[in-house]
């Protein structure tokens, strides 16, 4: 009888076991993120697990997907994976003809929190979780990590490579006679639209993807008679991204975030019709009004109209002082019409 029992706890100390590792795995995959006018290559990338194990992250033969957003996808390894410790990445900088390097831990318990709490999709209501892990890297060695799900991203950590040497025979094998320089000119071509902002921008601009990172205390706001506010989508430029509705939305608190990027409205009206506003603000007029601003009290973006809509206006204000935002497109707009979201 004795050795029933033991057996019997034996097996309950390791079904309980397997039952927290389990709690500890959730349904995610890798990515890559690059700055849109400096093409990157990651040639070896490996996000690693506490028992040993690893997920490589994937890159297509270069990325210029666009800070902080995902690029390449492979199905790899357990649908159910743990939450990464330690990241490892070296890539090519086409641009800047350089390949960079470096090892860093993650803040897991930090992961595991925001995987644990998930988010809450806006068309069907219901919670799920973070889905995405993208590795980002940028000229000057600058690695940013972040975690997605459901139009929601969330910053990790911000780390620094080193510059490394690979050698070309190992880079691109079978040509043993490629030129590293003549190589990476010819992947750092672009778009003729985006070499000319390129150009126009005029050289790498060290430093600023931290700048990127810079938060202000800020919320968005409607004024429009008879209007709802029904969603609000956010994207700043540091990457991160926020889906804003129902309780959060109506509580509509400031929050410390970086310059957006594009901010989309969704109205409500009487007869609840739905209208989308998507905006993209101009990166050199927003981080100006921005860095005018007061960096110690709260700023509002206020989306102003018509009942019909008609002479929209985007509104940056502080206190008593408004400033229109003028370099946005305030005809980009249209009627949601989707039917999965439960109302």
């Amino acid at each position: 009888m004795k050795k029933y029992f033991l057996c019997l706890i034996l097996l309950l100390t390791i079904t309980i076991s397997c039952q927290k590792k389990m709690e500890k795995k959730f349904e995610w995959l890798p990515s890559e993120s690059a700055p849109e006018l400096y093409p990157m290559n990651i040639y070896k990338g490996h996000l690693y697990f506490e028992d040993g194990g690893s997920v490589y992250i994937p890159c297509s033969g270069r990325a210029h997907n666009g800070w902080g957003n995902d690029g390449s996808t492979h199905t790899q390894g357990e649908d159910l994976k743990p939450v990464p410790i330690k990241l490892d990445v070296t890539w090519a900088s086409f641009v800047e003809n350089k390949f960079y390097t470096g090892s860093w831990d993650l803040p897991e318990e930090k992961m595991l929190k925001l995987f644990k709490e998930g988010v809450v999709n806006y068309d069907t209501g219901k919670g799920q979780t973070y889905t995405q892990i993208l590795v980002g890297c940028a000229p000057g060695g600058v690695v940013v990590v972040w975690m997605y799900g459901a139009g929601n991203q969330v910053e990790i950590g911000r780390y620094q490579a080193h510059e490394t040497h690979i050698a070309m025979s190992d880079y691109v094998p079978g040509n043993e006679t490629a030129d590293q320089k003549e190589f990476f000119e010819i992947m750092a071509e672009l778009s003729p639209e985006l070499e000319a902002k390129r150009k126009q921008r005029g050289g790498i601009e060290y430093g600023l993807w931290d700048s990127y990172r810079k938060k202000y205390t800020w919320r968005t706001r409607i004024e429009i008679p008879n209007h709802g506010f029904e969603d609000m989508s956010l994207e700043m430029f540091n990457g991160e991204r926020e889906d804003i509705f129902d309780e959060p939305l109506k509580r509509n608190e400031f929050k410390e975030r970086a310059v957006p990027q594009n901010v989309t409205f969704m109205l409500r009206n009487l007869k609840r019709k739905r209208i989308v506003f998507a905006l993209d603000l101009d990166e050199g007029e927003i981080f100006n009004v921005f860095k005018q601003a007061d960096g110690t009290k709260p700023i509002e973006i206020i989306l102003r109209a018509n009942e019909d809509l008609s002479h929209p206006s985007l509104i940056f204000k502080q206190g008593d002082k408004e400033t229109p935002i003028r370099k946005i497109d305030l005809e980009n707009t249209w009627e949601y019409t989707s039917l999965s979201r439960n109302e």
